[in-house]
């Protein structure tokens, strides 16, 4: 029997262990060995001299005056500041002072990062010599621009709007509701303002097709994508990843062909098939390793895992669950006098958001907690408590190996499947999702 199966904990560290005896792994979702990848700074530069669907960039600079470059947060596993440092090398050589150059943290509505998180996001030298805007989805200033066949106007962060030049920087990582995280999506929900972001996501993400490795009929990819081009994106910078977590390529290009290019590789490096659900599925939610965003780390396990099975969860935080997100699952059960299920039900029908007065990702990560296939699942993590645990809906361990006891009782010959990096597998399933 195999002892060497293993959860990735980190993109440089991992946990092994032992199946208890009468399980059998159908499913190991192992990383292929593969030769050495160029050096992140060698990807980009590669990917700006041959882009798919736009000219060369030094081309596109022609005539421009001012350049926006749009990156994600440290929620994200995108190596921001090694690309950072090949894309504004380039275009110092091209003659683009500083002062031309607006870096903006698509924050969507997430929490504004610190001066040393972002210091560490974009290295320290650049956020000294640059200007670095965090977007505000509340602020005053932002830019409406009509979006062409939609009937509706979004307001956009005025630093973009104003650019002769927008680039944006993203990881194209599998999505529980667009699909596809990265691409498009870096600019909606990313720079657009509040309510735009609240009445898309409300109204689309309980959508049967808002499912992760899905764009074909998905609609919440399709109004991230409507308003992405209504802001005309130039350059899309998107990093495509390995099982390891590492990546593996960096793709250029136009919005829409270099995010496709980017899916379909995607899809090759990450894809798995299955004919049948299994008993248990083992899982490290990595790389979602920042407080409430391990809630992603069950898209798959929940596509793949019998009702009458188990998950056991393993979540290599490196930030906590906020306790206001705790709080607000307390919240939506007492304003549903404990039928939370019902009580969101009602809210999404009516395209509303169940918690108004908290960040959008806070309700999108509600639909995981309440939400979700009540499929049984044991939550091992550093960070996280027994009783935080448990107010997520899950049972707790302390480590992998006495979940395994546990669920080893319920399910003692069990079908089992193994994901090393729960968020970085796109299920090819036999079965209608």
């Amino acid at each position: 029997m195999r002892k060497d199966y293993y959860l990735y904990l980190g993109q440089d560290k991992k946990e092994s262990f032992t199946l208890p005896a009468g399980w059998t792994a159908l499913h190991f979702v192992e990383a292929e060995e593969s030769a050495e990848t160029p050096s992140i700074g060698q990807m980009t530069r590669e990917a700006l001299l041959k882009p798919t669907g736009t000219p060369p960039f030094q081309e596109m600079l022609s005539g421009v005056k001012s350049i926006a470059i749009i990156v994600d947060d440290a929620t994200r596993p995108t190596p921001v500041a090694e690309i950072l440092g090949s894309l504004l090398s380039l275009l110092t050589e091209s003659g683009f002072p500083p002062e031309s150059i607006t870096l903006v943290v698509a924050i969507g509505t997430h929490e504004t990062m610190k001066k040393e998180a972002l210091e560490a996001r974009l290295g320290s030298a650049v956020v000294s010599r640059y200007k670095v805007v965090q977007h505000n989805a509340k602020q005053s200033d932002l830019v409406p621009i009509p979006i062409p066949g939609h009937g509706g106007v979004v307001k956009i962060n005025p630093v973009v709007a104003r650019a002769g030049l927008k680039v944006a920087i993203s990881s194209v990582l599998p999505h529980p509701m667009a699909g596809y995280g990265g691409g498009p999506k870096i600019l909606m929900p990313g720079i657009c303002d509040f309510e735009f972001i609240r009445d898309h996501h409300m109204t689309h993400v309980k959508h049967p097709r808002s499912v992760a490795g899905v764009t074909k009929g998905n609609p919440f990819h399709e109004g991230c994508l409507h308003v992405a081009r209504a802001v005309g994106l130039d350059l899309s910078i998107d990093c495509v990843y390995n099982q390891k977590g590492q990546v593996s390529r960096i793709i250029a290009g136009s919005l829409e062909k270099a995010f496709a290019e980017a899916v379909e590789t995607c899809v090759q490096k990450l894809g798995h098939r299955f004919t049948e659900k299994v008993d248990v599925t083992i899982t490290s939610t990595y790389p979602h390793t920042h407080g409430h965003q391990i809630m992603k780390g069950l898209s798959a396990p929940d596509v793949i895992t019998k009702d009458t099975g188990a998950i056991l969860l393993v979540a290599p935080t490196v930030a906590p669950i906020p306790p206001d997100f705790l709080n607000s699952i307390h919240v939506i059960n007492e304003k549903s006098h404990n039928n939370p299920v019902a009580y969101i039900k009602d809210a999404l029908s009516k395209g509303m958001a169940f918690l108004p007065d908290k960040a959008i990702d806070y309700n999108m990560a509600m639909t995981s907690v309440f939400m979700r296939p009540k499929i049984r699942t044991i939550l091992v993590s550093p960070t996280i408590s027994r009783g935080e645990a448990e107010t997520l809906g899950f049972e707790y361990s302390p480590s992998i190996e006495e979940g395994l006891k546990l669920l080893e009782k319920s399910y003692p010959s069990a079908k089992v499947a193994i994901f090393p990096s729960g968020g970085l597998i796109v299920p090819v399933t036999s079965w209608e999702r």
